[in-house]
C-alpha cells in the first residue's frame, strides 16, 4: 500500500512513520505496547508490508514456526484444531505468517528443528507438546536459537514459556466434585511423559490429599492416548465392585468417550454420576448433557505466545515465564 498509509498509521498512534516501519518490519526499538497499537491500526487499515521487499533488504521473514509433536499424541485432535485457528489469527493480526511443522521427539527431529531456524524459513519457533525430559529444549537453548515453549518441562535449562496451570485446573475440578458430595473419585489421565499430564495428575492428588479423600489406586489412570484407551478404562472402572461416583478427566475428549461408555450402560452424567473435563472444546456445551469443564484461555495463551516471541526476537524486556489459570465452567454433568 502507499506511503500515505504508513503516515496515517503514525498519526493514529502518535508516533513517527519511521517507528511504524520498524514495528511492522519487526525491528528493535519499539515498545511492546506501541508495537501492539501499530499492529492493530495496520490491521484495521488492511495494511501489509511488502514481504518480498523485506526479504531483499535482508530483514526478517515474519514467519513463526509452530512445532507440534505428532508421535503418540494423546487424544486431542479437536483441541489442536481450535487452538491453531486462534494462533493463526493472532499471527495475522501482527502481520506474521504461521508455519506448522509436525515433528516427533526422536533424535533426528532435534536436527530438523534447529535447521528450520538456521535455514531462514522462520524467524523463531514455538515448541509445543513439551515433555518432562524434552531434549529439544536443551538443544535449542545450547545453540542459542530463537524459540519459546508452549508448556513447561523438568529440563534444567533457561527458556521462555507460556503455559496453562493444569495442576490448578484439575485441583479446582476435583474440589468441585468433592464439594458436590462425592468421595469415590476417579482420575482419567494421560501418559506422564507429557509435562501437562503430570501437572494435571498432581492437581487431582493435591485436592484429594487436602480434603482428606482416600486415593484408590484402581481409580487412578495415566495411560490414555486415544479413544480405545478411554473406553476400555471407563468400562473397567464401571465394572468394579464399588465403581467411582465421579470422574475427573484430563481432557474433554476423554470425558466424552467416558460418557459414551456410561450411556451404553444406561447411566446419565449429572444424574447417576458426575464427570468433569478439561479444555472447554466448543462441542462441550452441546453434549447431552452439557459437559462441566475447565476452560483453557486460548485467546490469552495465543496473545502471550506471540507477544513473548516478539520480545525474544527483539531482545526486549518483559516476562519470560507466563502461567495462566484455567476457568471452571459449570454445566450439567456435575
Amino acid at each position: 500500500m502507499s506511503k500515505r498509509t504508513i503516515i496515517e498509521i503514525a498519526e493514529r498512534v502518535g508516533v513517527s512513520p519511521a517507528t511504524v516501519s520498524r514495528a511492522l518490519n519487526n525491528m528493535p526499538g519499539v515498545s511492546p505496547d506501541k508495537r501492539r497499537q501499530i499492529a492493530a491500526v495496520a490491521a484495521e487499515l488492511n495494511y501489509h508490508p511488502n514481504a518480498i521487499a523485506r526479504s531483499l533488504q535482508g530483514q526478517r521473514t515474519n514467519t513463526v514456526a509452530y512445532v507440534a509433536d505428532v508421535s503418540n499424541r494423546p487424544a486431542a485432535d479437536l483441541l489442536f484444531k481450535d487452538f491453531i485457528t486462534v494462533l493463526a489469527e493472532r499471527c495475522a493480526r501482527y502481520g506474521m505468517d504461521l508455519l506448522i511443522h509436525p515433528a516427533t521427539n526422536g533424535s533426528s527431529n532435534l536436527h530438523d528443528v534447529g535447521r528450520l531456524l538456521r535455514s531462514g524459513r522462520a524467524d523463531g519457533l514455538i515448541l509445543a507438546d513439551t515433555r518432562q525430559h524434552d531434549p529439544r529444549l536443551q538443544v535449542l537453548a545450547e545453540q542459542g536459537l530463537r524459540f519459546i515453549a508452549f508448556g513447561r518441562s523438568a529440563v534444567d535449562v533457561e527458556y521462555a514459556y507460556v503455559d496453562v496451570d493444569g495442576e490448578l485446573g484439575i485441583y479446582a475440578a476435583t474440589r468441585h466434585v468433592i464439594e458436590r458430595g462425592h468421595r469415590q473419585i476417579a482420575f482419567l489421565g494421560m501418559p506422564l511423559e507429557y509435562s501437562y499430564a503430570v501437572h494435571r495428575r498432581d492437581g487431582y492428588l493435591r485436592a484429594m490429599r487436602e480434603f482428606g479423600m482416600a486415593v484408590v489406586p484402581e481409580y487412578v489412570t495415566v495411560s490414555m492416548t486415544n479413544e480405545s484407551d478411554a473406553r476400555l478404562m471407563m468400562a473397567r472402572l464401571l465394572s468394579l465392585p464399588m465403581p467411582p461416583t465421579a470422574f475427573v478427566a484430563a481432557s474433554d475428549m476423554i470425558a466424552l468417550y467416558a460418557m459414551s461408555v456410561a450411556a451404553q450402560r444406561g447411566l446419565v452424567a449429572g444424574r447417576d454420576y458426575a464427570i468433569i473435563g478439561f479444555d472447554d472444546l466448543p462441542l462441550a456445551a452441546h453434549t447431552a448433557p452439557p459437559l462441566t469443564t475447565m476452560q483453557q484461555p486460548f485467546d490469552q495463551v495465543c496473545d502471550e505466545l506471540i507477544a513473548m516471541l516478539l520480545r525474544v526476537l527483539q531482545h526486549e524486556p518483559g516476562p519470560r515465564q507466563v502461567l495462566l489459570p484455567p476457568q471452571l465452567i459449570i454445566r450439567s454433568t456435575t
